[in-house]
This record gives C-alpha cells, sequence and structure tokens, in this order.
C-alpha cells in the first residue's frame, strides 16, 4: 500500500490496499486489523470525498465494507459517495437535553465487516459512550481484526499541537497520540494547493458561507494554510524515513540522547512534555517523564490535582515512563536522578516576561544548570504558568496556616512563662536562651511547614527582649550585647526549627516510601508463594488494599474465557464495601471487568474507556494472555472529587502488582499444563501397557482355549474320558481366569472414574471368606489353602461382591509367589482399632517375602515384582498384568481402610485390612422389627 498520494494530482491504484489487506488476512496467527488513515493540512483538502471514492474501488474488488460513520458534511458532492455503500446507523445520545449521533461500535463489532469507514479519528464522544475518543473505538476495532479507513488533520496530532497553535493562534482541544498515525498500515495525503482550498471555501463548498467567511478571515489565511501543509508534509517525510529505518534495521533500540522532562500540576507544564517527546523522538532516545513528590503534594486542590493527572496521562500517550520522586529539594532530585539514569537532557517550563531572582523559576533553571553536571537543560517558555511568587513560597513550606500560629504562640508562651521561674530562682540568663531553643524545637516536631519557624524565631526575640533585656517589660535594649543576643537568638532559632520542620517532612516522606516498598516486596513474596490462581488473585487484593486503603474487586477468566463472578475485598476494620458490595460486582461493573478481560486493556472511572464506572479496572495478564481482572474501587469519579485518583507514584505501584499477579498467573498455569500433560502422558503409558500387557496376557489362555477345543472337535470321540475331562477342566480354568481378568480390568476403571457403586450391608464374614475360596485358582490351590474365621457369627459392614474379589486376588498373588508345598492360610477375627470394633482378614503365605525395593511399588498399576517395572516388559515371569494388588488397595479404600504388608517369620508375607464389624444381635432385631412393620 502507498503511504503517501496527492489527490488531485496523482490516484493510484487500489488494487495495492486490496492485496494487503488479503495478504494481511492469510497470514498466520495475524488477526489484528489494519488501519489506513486519509491524512490533511485542513478541513476540506478531500479527505472525506478520497476515503469514500477508495471504499467504492474496494467494493467493486469484493471486500464486505460497511460506513460505520461519516460526519454529515453540507457538501453534496462528497455525501453522493456514500449512496451504494451499506451504512451503520448511528447511536442516538442524550446530552444536557439535545440528542447527539456518535459511532455504533456494538453494531459494527456485531456486523463484523472485513472493513468499515470511520470518519474524524480524533472525535471526541459524547459522555456515555464507551470510549472518551473515538480513536480508542477505532483501536477496538483493530483487535477484534477489523480493518479501518479513517482522516484525520495535522493539526490534531499531539505532538504539533503546541507548533500549530502559535502559528494559527487556535489551540486544537481533539487530538490522537501520535503511536496512532505511526503504526498505523498504511498513511495516504490528501493534498491540493492552498489557493484551491481558498477557491472551494470562497465557493461555499467546504462551508456555509457566513462560516467560511470567518473561517477566510482567521484559521483559512494562506500563510496559515501554507504552514500547515508544510508541516503536514514535514511529518509525512518523517513517518515514511521513520517506517524506512524500522524496515531496515528491524526493532528500534534506544541508543540515542535520553530526555526527561518535569511534569508538574501547572496548565501550561503540557508544552514541555510535548517538546521533550519530540526531543527524543529526534534523539532516538528513551523518554522520562518525572514527577515531584513534595510535602505539598497531599495538599493539592482538586483542580491541580486533575492538571496534574492530565499532564500525566499526555506524557504517557506521548510514549514517556512515568518516574516518582519524594522530597522539597527539587533542583537536587531532578539532577541526582539524571545523573543516576544517564539523562543527556532535561526539560522544563520556564514563565516569560518574568526577572531572574529568588522568586522567578529562573532559581530553578540555574540550580538545575549547576547540579546537573553532563546533561543539558531545555528551557521551554509557557505564558500561562500561574504567579511564581506563590508557588516557590508553597514549595518551600512557607504558607500561612493558622495551626502554625497557634503552635508558634504557644511556644512563645510556654518557654518565656518557664523563663521567668528560672529567672526568679537567680539563675544565668543565658538558659533561658537556651530554653527558647528547646522548645521551639519540640514544637517543631509538630509544625506544618517553614511558616512556623518565622514567627516562632521573631516571637522568641521579642518575648526575650521584652522580659528578660533591661529595661524590662519594654521593647527596649541597651549595649552591644543586647543586639548580638538577639541576633543570634533570632538566626539559632529560626535555623533550627526549619531543620527540625524539614526534617519532619523528609520524616515522613520516608516513611511513606518505606511502607509502599515494604508493601510491594512483601506482595511479590506472596504472590509468587501462590500455588492456585485464587490464592493468587486473593494475595494480589490484599497487597492491593494495603498500598492504597480502598476495596478491591477481583474477576478471575476461566478455561471457558468467561469472567467469573466478583469477589469484594474490603479494607480492614471499616465497613466501606460491606454496604455497597452488591453494586461493586453489580451487572454494569461486572460488564466493564468482561470488557478488560476481552481486550486485554484498562478501563473504568479515570480512564478514557467506560468511565462511568465505580472501579478502575485492570487487566491480569502475561504474554497476552489475560488470567482475571482487578478492580480499585474509587471513592468518587466526579471532577470536583479531591480523592477521585491517586498519585503517580501509587499507580506505578499497582501496575507492579498487578504486572507480578500476572507473571505468577502464567506460573501457575503453566504449572498445572504441565501437569495436566504429565497425567495425560502417564494415562497413554497405563494405556500402552495396558494394551501391550493384554495382548500379551489374553494370548496364551485363548491360545490355550483353542487348541483345546480343536481337539475335543476332531479326537473327541476317540479319547479316553479321563483325556477329555482334563481339556474341559482346562477350558473351564483358562475362562474362569479370563473372566477374573476382566473383572478386575472392569472394576479398576470403575475406580478410576468414580462410578464404581457401593452396596455396603452387614455380611457374615465366615460366608464370605468361604465363597471367595471357591473362586480361586483350584489346581494352584487344592490343598493349599485354609480358612480360619474366629466366630461363626462375627459380621462385618461391606459390599459382599468387592471384598470377595479382594480376598481372590490376594490368595491368588499368594499361590503364585509361595513354593508348591507352601500353603496359604486366610484368618478373619475381631479386632479393636482407635477404640472401635473391626474385623481383620489377614492372607498369609509361606513366599520369600516382599523386598524393600518391591514393596514401594507393590501397588503400582502393572508391577508384578518381575524386575520392578511393568508386567508388559516381562509378562513371563508370572502369568498376571499387576492389576490384582492395586484394585484390592483401591477397594479397601472406598471401604474405609487400609491393605496392609508386611513380612513374617521365618518366611513368608502377611496382607491384611480391617472393616467396620457389626454386631449379629442388632442385625437380628432390625430384621424382626422389619418384618413387623412389614
Amino acid at each position: 500500500m502507498a503511504d503517501s498520494t496527492y489527490h488531485y494530482a496523482l490516484r493510484r491504484d487500489p488494487d495495492a490496499i486490496l492485496r494487503q489487506i488479503a495478504e494481511a488476512e492469510a497470514a498466520e496467527g495475524d488477526t489484528r486489523g489494519k488501519l489506513k488513515i486519509f491524512f490533511g493540512y485542513a478541513a476540506g483538502v478531500g479527505k472525506t470525498y478520497a476515503m469514500l471514492e477508495e471504499a467504492h474501488a474496494v467494493l467493486e474488488k469484493g471486500f464486505d465494507l460497511v460506513v460505520g460513520y461519516v460526519e454529515p458534511h453540507t457538501r453534496a458532492d462528497t455525501m453522493a459517495l456514500v449512496e451504494g455503500l451499506e451504512c451503520i446507523s448511528p447511536c442516538e445520545v442524550a446530552h444536557r437535553g439535545i440528542t447527539l449521533k456518535e459511532f455504533d461500535l456494538d453494531a459494527v463489532l456485531a456486523r463484523r465487516p472485513q472493513i468499515v469507514l470511520v470518519d474524524e479519528l480524533a472525535h471526541t464522544n459524547a459522555p456515555g459512550c464507551r470510549h472518551r475518543k473515538r480513536y480508542q473505538d477505532v483501536e477496538e476495532l483493530l483487535r477484534a481484526g477489523i480493518n479501518v479507513f479513517t482522516t484525520v488533520n495535522v493539526q490534531h496530532l499531539e505532538s504539533l499541537n503546541d507548533k500549530i497553535a502559535a502559528i494559527t493562534q487556535v489551540v486544537v482541544a481533539e487530538r490522537i497520540p501520535d503511536r496512532v498515525f505511526d503504526e498505523a498500515a498504511s498513511v495516504e495525503l490528501v493534498d491540493i494547493e492552498p489557493d484551491d482550498l481558498i477557491e472551494r471555501l470562497e465557493a461555499g463548498k467546504v462551508y456555509l458561507p457566513d462560516r467560511a467567511r470567518t473561517a477566510l478571515g482567521n484559521f483559512f489565511s494562506q500563510k496559515n494554510l501554507a504552514a500547515l501543509r508544510e508541516i503536514a508534509l514535514r511529518r509525512m517525510a518523517e513517518r515514511l524515513s521513520r517506517k524506512a529505518e524500522r524496515a531496515q534495521a528491524g526493532p528500534r533500540v534506544e541508543a540515542g540522547e535520553d530526555v526527561l522532562v518535569y511534569v508538574t500540576e501547572d496548565a501550561g507544564n503540557v508544552k514541555a512534555i510535548r517538546a521533550a517527546a519530540n526531543m527524543a523522538e529526534a534523539y532516538r532516545g528513551t523518554f522520562t517523564a518525572l514527577v515531584m513528590e513534595t510535602s505539598r503534594s497531599s495538599k493539592l486542590d482538586a483542580a491541580r490535582r486533575r492538571t496534574l493527572r492530565a499532564n500525566i496521562d499526555v506524557a504517557e500517550e506521548l510514549g514517556a515512563r512515568v518516574v516518582t520522586l519524594h522530597g522539597d529539594d527539587i533542583a537536587r532530585q531532578i539532577a541526582q536522578y539524571a545523573q543516576a539514569a544517564g539523562v543527556t537532557h532535561i526539560v522544563v517550563g520556564n514563565a516569560t516576561g518574568l526577572r531572574g531572582g529568588l522568586l522567578a523559576r529562573e532559581g530553578l533553571v540555574s540550580r538545575l544548570t549547576r547540579l546537573a553536571h553532563g546533561a543539558v537543560v531545555d528551557v521551554v517558555p509557557v505564558k500561562d504558568l500561574p504567579a511564581q511568587y506563590g508557588r516557590l513560597r508553597e514549595e518551600r513550606g512557607f504558607r500561612f496556616t493558622l495551626g502554625d500560629a497557634w503552635k508558634a504562640a504557644a511556644s512563645v508562651a510556654i518557654a518565656s512563662a518557664i523563663g521567668l521561674l528560672i529567672y526568679g530562682m537567680g539563675m544565668a540568663s543565658s538558659m533561658v536562651l537556651m530554653l527558647y531553643l528547646l522548645v521551639a524545637l519540640l514544637f517543631a516536631t509538630r509544625a506544618d511547614g517553614f511558616f512556623f519557624a518565622v514567627l516562632v524565631s521573631l516571637g522568641s526575640m521579642l518575648a526575650y527582649n521584652f522580659f528578660f533585656t533591661i529595661p524590662r517589660f519594654t521593647l527596649h535594649a541597651y549595649g552591644l550585647n543586647s543586639s548580638f543576643v538577639f541576633i543570634f537568638l533570632l538566626l539559632g532559632t529560626l535555623l533550627a526549627t526549619s531543620l527540625a520542620v524539614r526534617m519532619k517532612s523528609q520524616t515522613e516522606s520516608s516513611a511513606r516510601r518505606a511502607y509502599r516498598m515494604e508493601v510491594l516486596l512483601e506482595s511479590s513474596r506472596t504472590i509468587q508463594s501462590a500455588v492456585t490462581l485464587d490464592e493468587c488473585f486473593r494475595s494480589t487484593a490484599g497487597q492491593v488494599v494495603k498500598l492504597l486503603n480502598r476495596p478491591v474487586v477481583t474477576y478471575r477468566l476461566y478455561a471457558d474465557e468467561h469472567v467469573g463472578e466478583g469477589e469484594v475485598h474490603d479494607v480492614p476494620g471499616t465497613k466501606g464495601a460491606d454496604a455497597s458490595a452488591a453494586d461493586l460486582v453489580s451487572s454494569t461493573e461486572a460488564a466493564v471487568a468482561a470488557w478488560v478481560a476481552a481486550n486485554n486493556e484498562r478501563a473504568g472511572a479515570t480512564t478514557g474507556t467506560l468511565a462511568d464506572a465505580r472501579c478502575l479496572y485492570l487487566p491480569v495478564s502475561a504474554k497476552n494472555v489475560v488470567y482475571g481482572v482487578v478492580g480499585v474501587v474509587m471513592d468518587d469519579t466526579s471532577d470536583t472529587s479531591d480523592d477521585a485518583d491517586f498519585g503517580a507514584f501509587e499507580k506505578n505501584l499497582l501496575l507492579m502488582i498487578v504486572h507480578e499477579c500476572g507473571q505468577a498467573a502464567e506460573q501457575i498455569a503453566s504449572a498445572e499444563e504441565r501437569r495436566a500433560m504429565e497425567v495425560k502422558v502417564e494415562k497413554e503409558t497405563l494405556r500402552s501397557n495396558l494394551l501391550r500387557t493384554i495382548s500379551h496376557d489374553l494370548r496364551t489362555p485363548l491360545t490355550s482355549i483353542s487348541g483345546d477345543a480343536d481337539m475335543l472337535l476332531l479326537d473327541g470321540d476317540t479319547m479316553e474320558r479321563a483325556q477329555r475331562e482334563r481339556l474341559y477342566r482346562d477350558i473351564h480354568d483358562d475362562a474362569h481366569w479370563l473372566i477374573a481378568l476382566v473383572e478386575n480390568l472392569l472394576s479398576i476403571t470403575r475406580i478410576d472414574n468414580g462410578t464404581m457403586e457401593i452396596d455396603r450391608q452387614p455380611e457374615m464374614v465366615g460366608e464370605v471368606v468361604h465363597e471367595a475360596l471357591e473362586h480361586i485358582d483350584r489346581r494352584a490351590g487344592e490343598g493349599r489353602v485354609h480358612a480360619e474365621v474366629a466366630d461363626d457369627l462375627l459380621m462385618a459392614d461391606m459390599d459382599a461382591r468387592l471384598i470377595i474379589q479382594v480376598i481372590v486376588n490376594l490368595v491368588n498373588n499368594a499361590l503364585a509367589y509361595s513354593p508348591v508345598e507352601g500353603s496359604v492360610v486366610v484368618k478373619a477375627a475381631a479386632v479393636r482399632e482407635q477404640g472401635k470394633p473391626r474385623v481383620r482378614i489377614t492372607v498369609t503365605d509361606e513366599g520369600p517375602g516382599i523386598s524393600e525395593e518391591d514393596r514401594e511399588h507393590l501397588f503400582d498399576l502393572f508391577y508384578n515384582g518381575s524386575t520392578g517395572k511393568p508386567s508388559g516388559k516381562s509378562g513371563d515371569f508370572k502369568r498376571g498384568m499387576g492389576l490384582g494388588l492395586p484394585l484390592c488397595r483401591s477397594i479397601v479404600e472406598v471401604h474405609g481402610g487400609t491393605l496392609e504388608v508386611r513380612n513374617v517369620q521365618p518366611r513368608g508375607c502377611e496382607f491384611s485390612f480391617s472393616l467396620p464389624a457389626v454386631n449379629a444381635d442388632d442385625v437380628v432385631g432390625e430384621k424382626r422389627r422389619e418384618e413387623r412393620r412389614g
């Protein structure tokens, strides 16, 4: 796509943009839409006309295109081009008694065309719209994968606002960040000669005649238009050169000269910010916005708070990294930071028309020039800074407060009263001087500013003169010594108390910084130690509450990409969120959180998106994956609130905590994915082992059954009776072995899936044991298995079918690992465990016992003790899949018991487990009662 064209001089082939859009849509993983800007130097050059012409050309190529919003100009030729294009109806917003028509963002997102036309990119939306600016609407469209055509004039670029205002004497309020312009996929310059534009104005093709005459006499003068055109051409050339540099050098490396700007609460400071941003771009260096938090910062009025916040927002939009420093010595703090960070250019605003001296801004500039070694101090003239005298007085802490006046008066009065007592006792007058200094220092620890130091110094000098200097009780003094005493008392008290006031302020500032850093370090420790996402979010909310002392709302984003219910975290010791918890997680607030999660952008109070929300919502994300949303409750977001926002330093800490939460959430999610993958791999391994083992272990009995059946079919009539019976018995035994194997497999599957149903009833233990012995391998167990049940009436609570399966598996396992001459004993006896009656069943063999190595894997699936590995790898050791013992353990655990194993002396092994005992008399009585009821 061509980056520039002259609309009336040379029309380009629209196939370029079509190819670029098609290639972008076909690119793998590139889901973000492309932005094309029609760029001009003034209204009326033909931006909208060119955009509509290209829309028709694109539509003819078969692309899905709609008109999202076109400004309803009075230009007939322009509006005629809208005909034939699908249009999205604008939404209507009521504001101050009138109805405004705005771009309907939700309708376009629901329609989801390939390309949408959105006129006037720098437009400010009416209150009640989702975003404060239209360019934010466009950015949401781009994130949704929708390509956008739009228009903008050069005077709407943020970095050029001051330059154009100085030329045209008109300050443009509607602006867009330069990054939107620079990051656009294509920018087409729509250009005509200034004389031609003036002719169009005079002909009424741009504005109505009355408005056209006004415009020609002001903004649209020949001089202004020529200057604006030159600026637009230069800006277009800069964009092309930057794009070429990025294409050749790849990602930008910040290796130039770094620029720092001092951000204040003055309205004119925005000019210095823009100048610094332009310098950073020209020098190819980093851009830092420095905010000072002084002792007076907490006492700023609402208007200055809003201005400071607006200036910080402008700096962030221009790409600045915001840094907050603490202290009252602004020049020294800036110089020290610049030296530590390697900053080469420091930009400050300077009021014009003021004389140099103590009270003028030149004091700050001169100090910076003297202290900032190795850095160039750039001064930007600003006309609308406030009076400097009051500002410097506030920075020095010299402000009148009634509290300081009362404290100074009390200090002088107390010192004078005690001094009179000391003087009456005949002590030296030097002690009175020390007394004034001591009392003044004590009160200075509770003073607010330098005003106290001045008052207490003057008051102490006059009181000492009045009460203790001859002639007493007058303000007269004689002798040279008195003059020196007065001077030393005045200067000493002034210096000592001012240092104490400053030390108090620095101590409070240090305490605040220490607390904030402690919260940050604690946040890193607690969040990183979380093992689940819920725990991670709760830890984050607790740390944010500690930092800001505001209620916090958290939302989790689940695997199906829906936002869960909000959880309110209140400030300890208050009931602030209890009464309004329902409001904080209402459907409206949850919708804002859902938008933040879907777009991975902050929104809510104090932002330009969904600003009517009660909370400031921040996405918890890492590597563009959103895990949840954190909402900080703002007390009041109205323009008259002093507490609607918090400072830049707290905001940076908040972003760091949320970022830390995102990193921890990513680690937790990665760990869960690894665990899920390990489980999946383990299941696949078990499945492979199962299939391999089944194929191996089923082959032998099936082959035997098949062979015996073939022999019976072919030679059955000629065989002897004993030989036929042996073959029948072999087929019978192999079939029962297969049935037992399938039963074990089904039981293991049901237990693993949690679908096994337990039918527990009182059962006679002796009957269960004897029935189990009837199902064992008859050939192996003939004459070798003995049952010993201590009491024929012994009963236990069990599922008889499953317990029979346990006993059968344990006995068959004992027979398989015992010598031919060895016996197996099954015992059942009543015992008491932890004070409760139970029935313990044991299976004891006379085999070699179990080694320590085998005992560790005894209850693992597919382990048969052959080599310490799954039986599929050495299935010939004993016929068996290694399913019996794991199944036995699972069944016993379902019954609330534990399957235990131990070696016995002199040789052999014993498996045992216990079941809850049941009193036979109680069972008989219950049956009789049921019979009576029946």
